[in-house]
């Protein structure tokens, strides 16, 4: 790895931090504002919205058709990402994705077609980006339900790839195995090598959406047997299955882009003095106190 982070030296030596300037980082969502939620949903905004909810929640069960059910989905990362929100609609809304998880999706679950279909309206319709993005995957990842874990998964590398490869739509919104994580990320180290600057934004929503990743897919089920997984996740088996190698290699990304990130700064032999640049200081907790050390822990390293 000291070969890679000497080969790195030269976008460190090139990154100017400019100190005092506007954060570029944040770690909340963007929202929407109630004409986009009109928009994605058809639906009324304000203090209308109550009798929409209510109306939602009394027939939830009526929607059985794809079409419907993307709709609710919609309509439910709608919600969540709203801006000015009517008061004492919180609790309405967990509600109703909570609602909406407990329907009946076996026959969606393990069709590649239904799951594009899906993280596709859902990315590409509301749309989807930045901490918004970040946000919606944690709100469905955290039910613990298989289609959303599914979904959240392709909306993750959809991210991913949209912060790595503008220029490129994603075509097919699909589950990843770790051995195409680590792909992709090798590929994106190339990239960056050729380049005399990085944007400390979007290494921090890549990193944000790994996480996510991390937390949805290999912490979930790095520990279970083999057979488990494959009657748990069926045909999607292999995309769950976590080689400690891979893990190992993972983790070596992760311990790389730290490296980076902090030379980056200027300041890699003092980290307390990152303070007077939030970004880096956000990139660098993110990666050191959050991403390395669960996947050391489920490593059974020792910090």
């Amino acid at each position: 790895m000291e070969e890679q982070i000497e080969r790195m030296d030269a976008i460190a030596e090139d990154h100017a931090v400019v100190d005092g300037g506007q954060r570029k980082i944040s770690l909340e969502p963007e929202r929407i504002e109630d004409g986009d939620f009109v928009r994605i949903c058809s639906a009324g905004a304000g203090e209308v919205l109550r009798e929409v909810i209510e109306e939602v929640l009394a027939r939830v069960d009526d929607f059985g058709t794809l079409e419907r059910y993307i709709w609710l989905l919609q309509f439910s990362c709608g919600l969540c990402l709203l801006r000015d929100l009517p008061v004492g609609l919180s609790f309405e809304i967990n509600k109703v994705i909570r609602s909406v998880a407990n329907l009946d999706t076996e026959e969606y679950q393990f069709d590649p077609l239904m799951i594009h279909t899906i993280a596709k309206s859902l990315f590409e319709d509301i749309p989807l980006k930045g901490m918004n993005l970040v946000h919606v995957i944690k709100k469905l990842a955290v039910l613990n339900q298989k289609l959303f874990s599914y979904v959240s998964i392709a909306m993750i590398f959809a991210g991913v790839r949209h912060y790595t490869r503008p220029d490129q739509p994603t075509r097919m919104y699909r589950l990843y195995g770790l051995s195409e994580v680590l792909d992709l990320l090798e590929s994106l180290k190339s990239d960056h090598l050729q380049q005399k600057s990085l944007d400390i934004q979007r290494i921090f929503l890549i990193l944000k959406l790994l996480s996510c990743y991390q937390n949805v897919a290999i912490l979930r089920y790095s520990q279970d047997a083999r057979p488990d997984i494959e009657e748990q996740h069926r045909c999607f088996g292999e995309f769950f299955i976590f080689r400690e190698e891979h893990k190992r290699s993972y983790l070596r990304h992760l311990a790389l882009a730290l490296e980076v990130v902090k030379r980056m700064s200027g300041r890699a032999d003092h980290f307390d003095r990152l303070a007077d640049n939030e970004d880096f200081m956000l990139v660098v907790e993110l990666l050191e106190l959050d991403m390395i050390p669960l996947v050391k822990d489920d490593l059974g390293e020792e910090e």
